[in-house]
């Protein structure tokens, strides 16, 4: 079945997979994620006629990029609400639920709202340090995550974001970037929602 519909860099695409309840939902410590998504397909629309589409990027580790990586992708530009690649069109109950659970945690409000929580790779990580250029974001393995302020376009989620993290630091004190304040959900958030020990999205 369908599960989204969107346009991505002027592009219009549709992604469907089948949904099924995670079975192992009751036993875990957060409950934002209840559903997996198997059998993933991404379709391309193109002068009205819809036809699956080949996904021919390769990722910066060297590794062949699937349908599931595309879902990934998608599911974290969306959480992270971001606004400068991407429209969206559709959303299914089953993951509009999972993103009406991130909205309860803001943490920047203005004309693009930054969310505290994002998903990325099958991972939650949580906002860590902001200026007016660049957002830090944190995953369960305390690695940073770096993204445009004015966007929430991905700028890198290897190494590079170490090196930008410093920069903005560094910036920072010299008067080239400053720190925007947000709110920090930190323990009370975790206590209700067990992120490091939280099983990927099994897209």
């Amino acid at each position: 079945m369908k599960i989204l519909d969107f346009d991505l860099e002027g592009s219009h695409f549709i992604i469907e997979a089948d949904i099924s309840p995670r079975q192992e939902a009751d036993d875990m410590e957060c409950q934002w994620l209840r559903y997996d998504f198997d059998n993933t397909q991404v379709y391309k629309e193109t002068d009205g006629v819809v036809s699956p589409f080949q996904i021919t990027a390769v990722a910066w580790a060297g590794y062949q990029l699937t349908a599931d990586h595309a879902l990934k992708d998608v599911i974290g530009r969306i959480s992270r609400n971001e606004t400068g690649k991407l429209t969206v069109h559709y959303v299914c109950p089953e993951l509009q639920e999972f993103f009406d659970e991130l909205k309860k945690y803001p943490a920047i409000s203005g004309e693009r709202t930054i969310p505290y929580f994002i998903f990325h790779g099958g991972d939650i990580a949580k906002l860590a340090y902001a200026t007016n250029e660049f957002l830090y974001y944190e995953d369960s393995n305390y690695m940073p995550l770096m993204f445009r302020t004015v966007d929430g376009t991905l700028v890198s989620d290897n190494e590079f974001a170490d090196m930008g993290l410093y920069e903005s630091e560094e910036n920072v004190e010299n008067g080239t970037e400053h720190i925007l304040p947000f709110t920090d959900y930190g323990s009370d958030a975790e206590s209700a929602c067990d992120l490091e020990d939280e099983e990927d999205l099994e897209i």
